[in-house]
């Protein structure tokens, strides 16, 4: 039995932050990443009738990023030196372990909840470190500001995110 096109699609939208993540774990390029889940989620859609449930949906998700994700690492004359195949096992291993406790989906949830309370010079240093890719003198560079504070400022934001996060975690097991 195959499995039934909205469940795909429920799938997908729920975990997208997750499978997002694992591709650009691999390949390291938001664009490309992007790319990549549009391709992987049409592929799923297209193929569901070789997908038989949900479990078995989690599985083919995880391998059709990742090949898609190496094929398109292959392709480009420009792209970052490629993972180990134990780094991307441990990734495999990571990501099954934390899409069976489905607590994946609550982490982001508090983590997109914790970013939106930034003040906006946080939110634009998080968006150049994270999203950018800038780190060190470049960051620096980009806000015009001293290196040392630049690395005070994302300690307090690492710090802030964390007790953050860990409260709306609480705050939803209880």
């Amino acid at each position: 039995m195959s499995i039934e096109q909205d469940t795909i699609v429920r799938v997908l939208v729920r975990d997208r932050a997750v499978l997002l993540a694992y591709i650009w774990a691999i390949v390291r390029d938001n664009h490309l990443a992007e790319d990549i889940l549009q391709d992987v989620s049409v592929l799923a859609v297209n193929k569901r009738d070789e997908i038989t449930d949900e479990e078995h949906l989690h599985g083919w998700l995880r391998q059709t990023a990742r090949y898609k994700s190496l094929t398109a690492l292959d392709k480009r004359e420009s792209s970052p030196m490629r993972l180990d195949d134990r780094v991307l096992e441990a990734l495999e291993a990571g990501w099954r372990s934390e899409s069976a406790d489905g607590g994946t989906a609550d982490l982001v949830d508090a983590l997109q909840h914790c970013l939106g309370k930034l003040s906006g010079y946080a939110k634009h240093l998080v968006e150049l470190r994270y999203a950018e890719g800038l780190s060190g003198q470049k960051l620096a560079d980009a806000v015009d500001r001293n290196l040392n504070t630049v690395y005070v400022a994302l300690t307090r934001i690492h710090r802030s995110l964390g007790d953050c996060v860990r409260q709306q975690v609480n705050e939803q097991q209880a």
